[in-house]
């Protein structure tokens, strides 16, 4: 298919599946995919979000806008000078969507095979079959077009630059996040692509060479295209203002920009947020949370109660207040900048989520003792969820609801009756989709970093009781001393495979959580694909208990914290699918301790 010569510069408002009929190639020049799974993950919650209700549900109306794309042609192809993140996410969707469905024995839609490998005409005239997207730039190394190409056999990509880790890393977190949502219902994976390709939205801005594409470029990223609820809001306050008040207007907005964008934070979503944790009237007319498309009508139905029209400074000294403890909380720090160890624990849980802040921004004056407390307790319930998979938008609700009560609190002994009221009976709920996860996970069915989130915390408060002493999470978290480590290798020697049981199905056993274990690196070096009885020397000299209680806790001694730190965890000396099995049912069982279970409600 020939790109059609362009004089001028045009734009499109297109939807994706028509921006992928045609081809893209990302010039050699560009840098590389940078986003990581937290980004991937985020984005296709949005994606989820705007498209299906509370229930799962698609949506019978609405589009969602993911921005713009520049481009310029050349030889049939478009080069793409902006947007390469999103529309190689997009693109890698596509490849994880045809592989489980193909995994599911489920039929793959034949225009999903076409947005991956079609045929295109040359300006010589020739049929090129070509991928819809080509990375040209040298640390790619052909990664995405081996993912295309389903040939993501292991050691099929050498993943010796970060923009292939990237890559690979991004579709296994897109398979996995297919996994959670349609595991039950394949089918749903193709209703899931007819709505992305459909809805789904871009601006397409097509320049008639490089040079006009690279001006563009930095034109948008240096004012921004459109004028979104924020650019309104401004413009409102500096209306209501009066001309002598603008010089300290425009300070206090650039502070207000710059809190926001320093923490990575959307600003339409803090928008929203502070207006569900600090308003009562925060529902639309249809009984719903406010919006960001009816943020703006919002504030400015709201001016005269809120401030706007006769102290629009107050109002913005306000939104920058809050907007100031919103990061730190993004940060993991109370507004007091205390470190609170709960926030950065939700970071390592859930990526870059944020339903929790709305919660952290309602109670934001309260005692550094009470938000921790708090901050404990949403790390319970906030995990929780995401392992149960309650739908975002159900839980973000409750959140808006619960608020209300978190504006009343004035004290410690105020969040506890909160946390009765509230938290306790919602752990109740999810303990028995809590237990099913615990019993099925695998490291196909969460992504990468929530597995090793899993494992740390596990791993934590085993230390914490065995050592009688604090340590941080962020411990675990250092690869350059600590690894993930599969008990029975993922590619595992000649001698290891006739010591297991069930080799034939080490496919099924390997990713799962009864497998897994943290283990120092030089110990997990000299062990790598060695038998279970060769490795079990390196556990026994682990200091992660969790690791070294595996191995037995006869040379403990007398030391009764310790003992008693592993009193649940059972030592091994055979390691088959019975004890994998075994081991993934205590750790389910621990795991209630460690996420709040085993409290009961009132």
């Amino acid at each position: 298919m020939s790109v059609p010569a362009s004089p001028r510069i045009d734009s499109s408002d297109l939807s994706v599946e028509q921006v992928y009929k045609d081809f893209y190639a990302v010039p050699d020049f560009q840098r590389e995919y940078v986003w990581q799974p937290e980004n991937v993950e985020q984005f296709v919650n949005d994606i989820t979000e705007a498209l299906y209700d509370e229930y799962g549900h698609p949506t019978k109306e609405g589009e969602y806008f993911i921005g713009s794309i520049v481009v310029c042609a050349e030889d049939g192809v478009y080069r793409l000078i902006d947007g390469q993140q999103r529309m190689t996410t997009i693109f890698l969707l596509f490849c994880a969507i045809r592989d489980f469905l193909a995994a599911k024995q489920s039929k793959t839609p034949e225009a999903l095979s076409k947005m991956i490998f079609d045929t295109r005409t040359s300006d010589a005239g020739e049929d090129i079959r070509d991928a819809r997207l080509v990375l040209q730039y040298e640390d790619s190394r052909d990664a995405l077009k081996v993912i295309a190409e389903r040939e993501m056999s292991p050691g099929a990509i050498s993943r010796d630059t970060a923009s292939i880790e990237n890559l690979v890393e991004a579709y296994l977190t897109l398979l996995a996040s297919l996994e959670q949502r349609f595991a039950q219902t394949p089918d749903g994976a193709r209703v899931f692509f007819a709505q992305v390709i459909r809805r789904v939205k871009l601006i397409r801005i097509q320049t008639p060479d490089l040079s006009q594409a690279l001006r563009v470029f930095e034109t948008i990223n240096d004012r921004g295209v459109g004028l979104n609820a924020m650019d309104l809001l401004k413009n409102l306050l500096f209306m209501r203002a009066s001309q002598s008040s603008h010089g300290k207007l425009k300070e206090g907005w650039k502070k207000l920009i710059s809190c926001l964008d320093d923490c990575g934070e959307k600003h339409l979503r803090f928008l929203r947020y502070f207006v569900l944790a600090n308003y009562d009237n925060y529902k639309t007319e249809a009984n719903k949370p406010l919006q960001e498309d009816e943020i703006f009508d919002w504030f400015r139905k709201n001016a005269e109660a809120l401030g706007i029209d006769k102290r629009p400074l107050e109002f913005l000294h306000l939104l920058l207040t809050n907007a100031n403890d919103y990061r730190g909380f993004a940060e993991g720090k109370n507004p007091s900048k205390q470190e609170n160890r709960f926030l950065l624990n939700i970071l390592r849980a859930s990526g870059r989520a944020r339903q929790h802040l709305i919660l952290m921004l309602a109670a934001r004056g309260l005692p550094d003792i009470a938000l921790i407390e708090l901050a404990k307790h949403l790390e319970y319930l906030f995990f929780s969820y995401n392992i149960a998979r309650e739908p975002t938008k159900v839980f973000e609700s409750r959140f808006a609801e619960w608020a209300k009560d978190l504006r009343a609190c004035k004290s410690l002994d105020d969040m506890q009756m909160f946390i009765e009221k509230r938290i306790r009976p919602e752990l109740g709920q999810l303990e028995r989709r809590f237990d099913l996860a615990f019993s099925e996970l695998t490291t196909g069915s969460a992504p990468k970093y929530r597995i090793r989130y899993i494992l740390a915390k596990l791993a934590q408060h085993v230390d914490e009781e065995g050592w009688q002493r604090e340590i941080r999470l962020e411990d675990y978290f250092d690869n350059s001393r600590i690894e993930m480590e599969h008990i029975y290798p993922a590619n595992p020697s000649d001698e290891a495979i006739a010591e297991f049981d069930k080799a034939e199905d080490g496919d099924a056993v390997i990713p799962r959580l009864g497998n897994l274990t943290l283990l120092e690196k030089p110990l997990n070096a000299s062990i790598q694909n060695d038998t279970f009885s060769g490795k079990l020397p390196a556990y026994s000299q682990s200091r992660i208990l969790l690791t070294r209680a595996i191995a037995g806790t006869a040379e403990f001694g007398g030391n009764t914290s310790l003992k008693r730190a592993v009193a649940g965890l059972k030592a091994y000396s055979t390691w088959r699918s019975g004890e994998i099995e075994d081991r993934q049912m205590a750790l389910a069982k621990l795991a209630k301790y460690v996420w709040g279970m085993n409290i009961p409600a009132g």
